[in-house]
């Protein structure tokens, strides 16, 4: 009966084990749970970061176009207003 008792012990302590391992394995899945949690956020707020930067940019060409736009047709008006004092001055 002595050798039935060691192996019914033998087998408690193996399944202390196995059970102490499940938990610390519980604990490192639940641990990396969250870091993948984390990660993912960081990422969701870099992508998010990143549309508004690139809404920005877009912003800024168009608002770089306008003021092209407008500073053409000021150097325009400009060079006819010098065309136009050029012939005065002439006919002066």
């Amino acid at each position: 009966m002595s050798g039935g008792m060691n192996s019914i012990e033998a087998v408690k302590k193996k399944i202390k084990v196995l059970q102490e391992q499940a938990e610390e394995a519980e604990e490192r899945a639940e641990r990396l749970q969250r870091e993948v949690e984390k990660e993912k956020r960081s990422r969701e707020e870099a992508e998010a970061e990143v549309t508004s930067l690139g809404r920005r940019l877009q912003l800024s060409e168009e608002n770089l176009d306008r003021t092209q736009e407008r500073l053409a047709a000021a150097l325009h008006k400009l060079d006819e207003v010098e065309k136009v004092a050029d012939e005065s001055e002439r006919s002066s």
